[in-house]
């Protein structure tokens, strides 16, 4: 009588854990974050996540990420891998909470600054204007301060509406 009760009581155990297996805990296709630094991005976009300048922007999947080192300067170039699309973000250390007109004019050798407007990059204040570069052409800029470093994202003005929508991607790392 005793045996019969373990191998009721045992199958009962295994009829539960079959059902729970079958229907309750099914896996499913959505990637969780492993970690709250780590988002998914949607279908088409890459993320690319600098923690050296604790920040993350999601981009079109179809570019290229390059990143050049110049001393105390970093640039992070995106380019499409068929050419005519792309930005690059110029980082610089910068002292200051605010742009100095010195500034525009190293940076900025044309001294074009066409139309600007004060935007916010995730809670960040930020320039954006149209500008001249004897290289590219015309071009819209954002230029922004975060962490003691200067941000300053390029790409040809006829691709303003497309930068803007992944500058709206662009989030700051607080770890």
């Amino acid at each position: 009588m005793k045996y019969l009760w373990i191998i009721i009581l045992g199958t009962g155990v295994l009829v539960i854990l079959f059902f729970a297996l079958s229907f309750g805990f099914r896996a499913t296709e959505k990637k969780i974050p492993l970690s709250p630094l780590e988002r998914i991005p949607p279908p088409g976009m890459s993320e690319y996540k600098n923690i050296l300048f604790r920040f993350s922007i999601l981009y079109p999947e179809d570019l290229r990420v390059r990143e050049y080192l110049g001393g105390s300067d970093t640039t992070i170039v995106f380019e499409s891998t068929q050419g005519g699309k792309g930005f690059q973000i110029f980082i610089v250390p910068y002292a200051s909470e605010q742009i100095s007109e010195e500034q525009f004019k190293k940076d900025l050798p044309s001294g074009i600054v066409k139309d600007p407007a004060d935007i916010l990059i995730d809670g960040t204040k930020a320039v954006m204007f149209l500008s001249k570069n004897a290289m590219i052409g015309d071009t819209r800029e954002v230029w922004f301060i975060k962490n003691g470093f200067l941000f300053e994202v390029v790409t040809y003005r006829d691709l303003d509406a497309w930068l803007s929508s992944i500058m709206q991607t662009w989030q700051w790392l607080n770890f």
